[in-house]
């Protein structure tokens, strides 16, 4: 009796993730909204039941194929940043250091050999804008986003409050666009294997939205001389 126990035991533990694994790779092949329970129970070699019974509703499925990844980037991103303050103190921060930060642990993870962080990277970076699951990536990433902006702040003080929700969400944009391996580009290089050169993508990303933050503050400067 207790065997058994033991068994049911670890298949109730195991199956939330086989169920999030599965939800994971179904969304990144297309829009979550269309993905159903049965298809994504299937998936897990499980019944729509088990879905319900750890879930409860497909809205909570979502938010913890969000909040699962979510929290693992945000903790390493803060790691980051907390030693990174420490070294040098937060008042001297510099803003490459920081872009860095944020942008690494990302790609780190999509070079690797979990193929879940890309079907996560697809579903996230089609549906970072979709208003429905906003509360849940701002569960997932505010912990960490509201950190780095108001570093941002320190590291160039001439970046307005506004600017600095702008030059954070340009980065975002960036970071979402390098990782869903766009068609378009494909199309317009003629090189399927381009868009899933994430390293490439990362050299080339953390200079660009360095630069860009840079001269933001550059022209904010500019106009108050002006004035």
């Amino acid at each position: 009796m207790a065997e058994r126990k033991s068994r049911l035991s670890a298949y109730n533990v195991a199956t939330p993730g086989r169920l999030l694994d599965a939800a994971e790779a179904l969304f990144a092949t297309r829009s979550y909204e269309t993905v159903t329970l049965r298809e994504i129970a299937q998936t897990a070699g499980t019944a729509v039941s088990q879905i319900v019974y750890h879930f409860g509703q497909k809205d909570e499925l979502i938010r913890e194929v969000i909040i699962r990844r979510a929290g693992i980037l945000t903790e390493e991103r803060i790691q980051l940043l907390d030693g990174y303050e420490q070294l040098v103190g937060p008042e001297n921060v510099m803003i490459e250091p920081l872009v860095r930060a944020f942008i690494t642990p990302y790609f780190k993870r999509l070079l690797g050999s979990d193929d879940g962080w890309r079907s996560y990277a697809q579903f996230i970076g089609r549906s970072v804008w979709d208003g429905k699951i906003s509360p849940a990536l701002a569960e997932g990433f505010n912990p960490a986003a509201e950190r780095y902006i108001k570093a941002f702040r320190c590291a160039l003080p001439g970046l307005s409050e506004a600017d600095s929700l702008r030059a954070f969400q340009f980065m975002l944009a960036g970071i979402y666009g390098s990782t869903t391996n766009d068609p378009r580009i494909s199309s317009l290089s003629g090189n399927a294997a381009l868009v899933e050169d994430f390293e490439g993508y990362q050299n080339a990303l953390i200079p660009f939205v360095v630069g860009g933050i840079e001269r933001m503050t550059d022209g904010a400067a500019q106009t108050a001389v002006g004035e």
